[in-house]
């Protein structure tokens, strides 16, 4: 906003809500010194002798007003466009008396700018167009309209309080950046809805007194789950949808005969790295790296696989290549492949995927290989024989060592101390509660974490296992959990962050949370109902297959001398054996930074927001490489949610919509018009001045 908005701050009863800037202001005061230089503009006029002047009077008097400097005569015809041009300026002065309430429009901008929103398919670029698609809203503002805007992608950022200033605006959008995170709007949508209310909200120079709705604008390509349980309140949202638009629909397509009400996702110009994990052979000393290649396009594509060898000690080197593989990926389909590795010892590897897609992003995906730690284990269960047995298998055995404690000797001060010095990898409970989280990473087994979070549930009788995430790794090889009968479970709403492991009739039946620099699993259901079982799932071979899985990727087995792969913008926690008080980590192509010890003895680092490989170190000479992958099929699949495909019939039109709070969110690929005719009765008024004018100067009246 100009000098002139500030004006009646402190001098004048007024306030000025200008949007134009002192030089707009100085450019606009020529226009009515221009009007009067006009009747000072001397004509220049060819001589010619005439008999008399008596018929030439109004001849003479246009040479006497364009005399050079003469006095100006007074005309009505100049005050008259002098006055239009002055309402015209007071108009774009927008006064109004101080301290009266704002009452112009309230707008939210919330800009995804998740990995997803790097595609290239919309050009230049999704995250682009929606900062394109938000600056339109700002500069159709008036003068009495505030703008806020936030950004998100795994967690959300306010990018400007509620503001008029379009400039300011403008700039901070245009400042968004990609990032190489998942998405989540739940966090994006509590900020807005902690900061929308103008009646608590002082902006960035506009003090906002009275409570107008706010429309909420989601700039977004939908890559993220439904936000269940969770209120807007007064906000008015909307979802323009980013990316291509849907191809019309073509009915429903099942995955399996028991599964017809599932919709197809349509196509998109993707090819997805969606797993990678290095795991040791038979032999000790052999190593195979195993992946799998997600192909998101319409037809059946081969893509070359590359192998790549990094120094474990040194990080943002090109890598050198030591093995390739073509892979022939079937549309909407997947494709495994396997790396023997050539050399044993710490190393770490990249796989490459050479292809021209609309994301490059996930075509990279990073391994830390090389001979693998026994995880430290601390099982707390009260004779859980099925537990128990699940936990002397020779797998879990050669992974962990594995101790095993009852619920009461848990509240025990020696137990305590560990817990909290971080003495362990993962900790399992068996229906059982610590009173403080324990400094490890943490599976719940019937029970949940301790929390305000977790206070609020409902019990549920025989929930039914409807799907399950089998790109996660505690989830891995998992195939007959669909067969396994539950009697009673608990049914919570997922905290912000959680991602759902198991999915049942009655809500989420398994999930995961980030906590700090360690991941808690919560399985909702108990696994024994007093002396007996609560569930079949022990006659399955998925239940020490999890078991296994838990240990193995909570238990942090997979480090191998260097840390198991993590998700970007997830906190690290790094095992570093060391009585330093600190140590280094080197990001990819970054400086290095130190990480400063926790109160509870870990070094947990926060700042692993890009793929790739990280090298951390201590002294004497300990380097410890660990990878950074996406890995998200949310991110993966660009085939943008929210539109309803042309032709879709009202029964399947819901399964496309955003909801959140399980109603349906309206979407669209149009912007919104959001200008309104604030102009009309200076407008009429200004008209009315230009008419009057046009009856003096053909009628000659003068004053």
């Amino acid at each position: 906003m100009g000098f002139l908005s500030r004006l009646g701050s402190s001098r004048f009863p007024f306030e000025l809500a200008t949007p134009l800037s002192a030089t707009a202001w100085l450019v606009l005061a020529g226009v009515p010194v221009g009007i009067i230089a006009l009747y000072f503009l001397k004509l220049r006029r060819r001589p010619v002798t005439v008999s008399s002047t008596l018929l030439w009077q109004r001849s003479l008097e246009d040479v006497r007003v364009n005399s050079l400097f003469q006095r100006l005569k007074r005309n009505l015809l100049l005050f008259l466009q002098l006055l239009a041009v002055l309402l015209v300026m007071i108009a774009l002065l927008a006064p109004r008396i101080a301290g009266s309430a704002s009452q112009g429009e309230r707008f939210v901008l919330l800009i995804d700018q998740s990995a997803s929103m790097s595609a290239t398919d919309v050009p230049p670029s999704r995250l682009a167009q929606a900062k394109e698609l938000a600056t339109k809203v700002v500069r159709s503002m008036d003068g009495d309209d505030l703008a806020m805007v936030i950004a998100f992608s795994d967690k959300a950022r306010v990018v400007s309080n509620y503001s008029g200033d379009r400039r300011l605006l403008e700039e901070r959008i245009a400042a968004i950046e990609p990032t190489e995170t998942s998405t989540s709007l739940r966090e994006a949508l509590e900020v807005a809805a902690g900061l929308a209310n103008p009646s608590k909200q002082i902006g960035e120079g506009v003090a906002a007194a009275s409570v107008v709705t706010p429309k909420l604008f989601i700039y977004t390509d939908g890559g993220f789950a439904d936000v269940e349980g969770f209120s807007l309140g007064n906000l008015e949202p909307e979802v323009i949808v980013v990316g291509p638009p849907p191809p019309r629909y073509s009915g429903p397509v099942a995955e399996n005969k028991d599964d017809a009400a599932k919709t197809a996702r349509f196509a998109s110009d993707n090819l997805a790295i969606l797993a990678l994990e290095a795991r040791q052979d038979d032999k000790p000393d052999v190593h195979q790296l195993f992946g799998r290649v997600r192909n998101y396009r319409g037809d059946q594509a081969a893509v070359e696989a590359e192998l790549y060898r990094h120094p474990a000690d040194s990080v943002g080197a090109q890598g050198a290549l030591v093995d390739a593989v073509v892979l022939e990926v079937p549309a909407q389909g997947e494709q495994a492949f396997k790396f023997d590795l050539p050399e044993t010892g710490l190393a770490a590897y990249e796989v490459r995927l050479k292809v021209d897609d609309a994301l490059a992003l996930d075509n990279r995906a990073f391994a830390v290989v090389g001979p693998s730690r026994k995880a430290r284990v601390l099982a707390v269960t009260e004779g859980d024989r099925y537990l128990a047995d699940a936990l002397k298998t020779p797998a879990a055995q050669s992974s962990a060592d594995i101790a095993v404690i009852t619920p009461d000797q848990l509240a025990s001060a020696p137990v305590v101390r560990e817990l909290g010095a971080g003495r362990y990898d993962l900790v399992i409970l068996d229906g059982a509660q610590p009173k403080t989280h324990p400094e490890a990473n943490t599976l719940y087994l019937g029970s949940f974490p301790p929390g305000p979070e977790y206070a609020k549930f409902k019990d549920v009788t025989q929930p039914i296992i409807l799907d399950w995430d089998m790109s996660h790794p505690l989830m891995k090889y998992l195939r007959d959990l669909s067969l396994v009968y539950v009697a009673r479970g608990r049914a919570i709403d997922l905290p912000p962050g959680a991602r759902g492991l198991i999915d049942g009739d009655k809500g989420t039946m398994a999930f995961t949370v980030a906590r700090g620099g360690f991941t808690d699993a919560v399985v909702t259901f108990p696994l024994m109902d007093g002396p007996g079982p609560n569930t079949t799932w022990f006659r399955y071979i998925s239940f020490p297959l999890f078991i296994l899985n838990a240990i193995q990727a909570l238990g942090n087995v997979g480090e191998a001398n260097g840390e198991a792969a993590s998700e970007p913008g997830k906190p690290v926690s790094i095992h570093a054996e060391t009585t330093a008080d600190s140590i280094t980590v080197t990001p990819p192509g970054g400086l290095a930074e130190p990480v400063a010890r926790s109160p509870q003895g870990a070094f947990v680092y926060n700042h692993a927001d890009q793929t790739g490989l990280y090298l951390a170190s201590w002294p004497p000479t300990t380097v410890r490489p660990f990878a950074v992958n996406l890995l998200d099929p949310r991110e993966s699949d660009l085939a943008p949610r929210g539109l309803v495909p042309a032709g879709t019939p009202e029964s399947a039109a819901e399964s496309y919509t955003i909801k959140i709070g399980y109603n349906p969110v309206a979407s669209t690929q149009k912007p919104p018009d959001v200008r309104k005719d604030v102009w009309k009765i200076l407008a009429v008024a200004l008209l009315g001045v230009l008419l009057f004018e046009w009856y003096v100067y053909n009628r000659r009246v003068f004053i």
